[in-house]
């Protein structure tokens, strides 16, 4: 990473998860490293993948989906971190943000050089064309949030210590929620930039017209399963506020009954809602 370059030292960890990629990836990232970024590459699957050919090599990590998303974010970070960053921004391998937004969103210590801070870009919901999230506007161009999804979420390196690792024993659902209020409840301020839209997919379209006009979406069985287990540990956290807390239970009274009734595998879904409340709770947070 050169002393000189005005991203360096600024580190981009994407998680590769199971399945195809995108067929846009590749030429992403590589135009993201031409742009002087270093890369952490998490491949996710359970069987390694060569590394694609013109990324800089030791970049690419193969972590077999040890600890979930979670795991493939922290094993990413902890590898920036021995390269020397002092930016992170943590990606999946669904994102997309330009190279100069990038680096638009670490203006932020510019304006709070001292106060601890998380920020990330104003998130479109593709599905709906709906901003996603609640915020308060701090000023012209920063809102103020309690949660920031993973993509796109940028932190100086030297904090890494203070916010801790993403909880691996939650694996995917909640993971976000788990670490954005642990970090509120250690000091830090959660920002969005206006100037830096990212437009993020949550799942996929429902098959049932009723269920895409009320905003469900359609998740896998192992989803189903880690969101409602995962949701059982929140409720006991204090750091999570009690409105979450009860927005959240109120959606999970709907959403089993639809994963029964109209949802495909129904059931596998039967399976994972009664181990989703049955199961043993991940342990306290890191």
């Amino acid at each position: 990473m050169g002393a000189d370059a005005p991203t360096a030292g600024h580190a981009w960890v994407v998680t590769v998860l199971y399945g195809p990629t995108p067929g846009d990836l590749w030429s992403f990232l590589c135009g993201l490293q031409a742009s002087g970024f270093y890369l952490v590459v998490v491949d996710n699957n359970l069987s390694p993948r060569p590394p694609w050919p013109g990324l800089a090599s030791g970049c690419w990590l193969h972590n077999a989906n040890t600890g979930g998303l979670a795991g493939g974010f922290n094993r990413g970070v902890e590898a920036a971190l021995r390269e020397g960053a002092r930016w992170i921004t943590l990606f999946d391998q669904d994102s997309r943000l330009d190279p100069a937004h990038l680096l638009r969103l670490r203006e932020v210590w510019h304006r709070w050089p001292e106060v601890p801070t998380l920020v990330g870009p104003l998130v479109i919901d593709l599905q709906t064309g709906r901003r996603h999230g609640r915020v308060a506007e701090v000023d012209a161009d920063y809102d103020r949030t309690r949660l920031l999804i993973s993509s796109g979420t940028t932190f100086q390196a030297r904090d890494w210590a203070v916010l801790g690792p993403l909880h691996t024993e939650l694996f995917i659902d909640y993971v976000d929620h788990a670490w954005c209020f642990r970090a509120q409840s250690r000091g830090f301020q959660l920002l969005q930039d206006r100037r830096v839209r990212l437009c993020q997919r949550f799942g996929e379209p429902h098959p049932n017209a009723l269920c895409r006009r009320i905003g469900l979406r359609l998740y896998s069985p192992t989803r189903h399963y880690y969101s409602l287990r995962n949701l059982r540990w929140l409720l006991l956290q204090a750091a999570v506020p009690l409105d979450l807390k009860l927005k959240e239970v109120v959606k999970m009274l709907l959403k089993p009954w639809v994963w029964l009734l109209v949802d495909p595998h129904r059931r596998a879904n039967l399976a994972a809602i009664w181990r989703g409340l049955t199961d043993p709770l991940p342990g306290p947070a890191p």
